[in-house]
């Protein structure tokens, strides 16, 4: 089936080589790349979800106040990222989402955003609604501020299998989560009236149902899929989720957690390989995303743990922090200069 739609897509391109070549551009030039695709094979379909408003909730029933975090250690955290005026820790495992004012503060002087959750592992804000991938219940949690604490005031339930990541686009002022099973990429946006968060779209690829991909990056136009189990990294249109081009990669790199381009590189992280294996995790980048079928990549050491798994990256104050499980530093900070990794060091 894999190899019909390539096909298809060869067909429409003309060539492989003309496929592959529009992004054999510098990775900190893809935001600029400008693709059309022409035919008639459509890889996804929109569905027009009218609106569809979140459930509101009682600010008196729903929140408990933000407590200090009572959790010594971190507990596969999948995010660290910074959004409006607070940093945020996605503490996956040990079901919460904390919060600081500042990066760097013991573990303890967090705050607890929320412990109702079943392993997040996302978390995004426009700086007033914060919203919150509660990954095992199949939801989304919308917080706002309300007098100097963060109460859970909205709840999107049924987003999919598996929501696991979400990013806001300040281009279209929507939301974007993912479900990382069924395919399907939820286009949330707020009531300019009301401020109640709506489902507006969602966009349903259909080569991906069924797989499990664990994230996404925008990319100026594009959005950028890591492999997962459908063993190919997917790229395809922001506005229809159209793919656009695939990049196939061996089944001992395809679990990956993450992909970003930072300077002339892509970046991924590696979570398992196909079968789940996670002795195999490192992060790894390439100039060409077209090398990796044949296994030509180059693996980042640069101070990194030798053990452990990478998850996600995310940029705070102009570096770059990504996430770990399995080994004793589980949060790291490092700067990319002329695509040299430098000043690698661990804030938690």
């Amino acid at each position: 089936m894999k190899n019909s739609i390539f096909r298809k897509f060869i067909a429409i391109f003309g060539c492989l080589s003309v496929i592959c070549c529009a992004l054999k551009v510098s990775a900190a030039e893809l935001p600029q790349v400008n693709i059309s695709v022409k035919g008639d094979y459509e890889t996804s379909t929109v569905f027009d979800m009218g609106m569809y408003p979140a459930v509101q909730l009682s600010v008196g029933s729903s929140s408990y106040g933000n407590p200090y975090n009572q959790c010594s250690s971190l507990n596969v955290p999948t995010q660290i990222t910074k959004q409006g005026g607070y940093y945020f820790i996605v503490d996956c495992y040990n079901n919460q989402v904390l919060y600081s004012d500042s990066i760097g503060k013991p573990l303890r002087n967090w705050r607890v955003m929320t412990k109702n959750v079943n392993q997040p592992h996302g978390i995004a804000s426009d700086g007033q609604a914060y919203l919150v991938a509660d990954t095992e219940n199949n939801r989304v949690l919308v917080f706002e501020q309300k007098g100097g604490i963060l109460c859970n005031t909205q709840r999107l339930d049924g987003i999919g299998k598996r929501p696991h990541y979400i990013k806001y686009d300040e281009e279209t002022d929507s939301f974007f989560v993912w479900s990382s099973m069924t395919g399907d990429m939820y286009i949330l946006k707020k009531d300019s009236a009301t401020g109640i968060v709506c489902i507006q779209e969602m966009r349903h690829i259909k080569e991906l149902a069924n797989y499990y991909v664990r994230s996404f990056t925008i990319a100026g136009d594009l959005v950028l899929f890591p492999s997962g189990t459908n063993s190919y990294v997917t790229v395809a249109d922001k506005d229809t989720m159209q793919v656009l081009y695939r990049y196939p990669v061996p089944f001992d790199i395809s679990g990956m957690a993450y992909i970003m381009p930072i300077g002339n590189y892509f970046y991924m992280t590696v979570s398992t390989d196909y079968w789940a294996n996670q002795d195999v995790a490192k992060i790894i980048r390439t100039k060409d995303l077209s090398t990796l079928s044949n296994g030509v990549y180059e693996t980042v050491n640069s101070g990194f743990p030798s053990n452990g798994i990478p998850y996600y990256i995310d940029i705070i104050n102009g570096a770059y922090y990504m996430t770990y499980s399995g080994s004793s530093k589980l949060i790291w900070r490092f700067n990319v200069e002329g695509d040299l990794i430098k000043n690698v060091a661990a804030v938690y």
